[in-house]
């Protein structure tokens, strides 16, 4: 009986380990300058969107939760740890923000620069 009255407990101590992280190598992205982390961290986030997508159109079909976590539990959970490496390495180089911007952010605008000025015609 006792066993039996564990296993919830333990299920739920399950649920809140980071086994994602067994996906990424530590120290995977030491070796990169702070400039290149925004890219590989922009790639992950839209790799982990695809994903997603990829799951969400796969659980609209009978049986295609199971399908979905065979086929791409083990990709996302790579990805997500991608992301938390790469934010962590981040943090560790002392590199600041390395978020990509918010979709729908308008980029910074560039000076404005005159209009080249035409000789006057004779």
């Amino acid at each position: 009986m006792a066993a039996i009255a564990a296993v919830p407990l333990l299920a739920g101590c399950a649920q809140n380990l980071d086994l994602g992280i067994l996906y990424a190598a530590p120290g995977k992205y030491d070796y990169l300058r702070c400039e290149d982390l925004p890219a590989r961290l922009s790639t992950a986030i839209g790799r982990e969107k695809q994903l997603s997508d990829l799951i969400a159109r796969a659980n609209q079909e009978p049986g295609g939760q199971v399908v979905s976590s065979a086929a791409y539990s083990a990709d996302l959970a790579q990805a997500r740890a991608e992301q938390k490496m790469l934010r962590q390495t981040a943090v560790d180089k002392n590199c600041g923000s390395i978020e990509p911007p918010a979709p729908g952010a308008a980029p910074a605008a560039a000076p404005a620069t005159p209009p080249a000025r035409t000789p006057p015609r004779r």
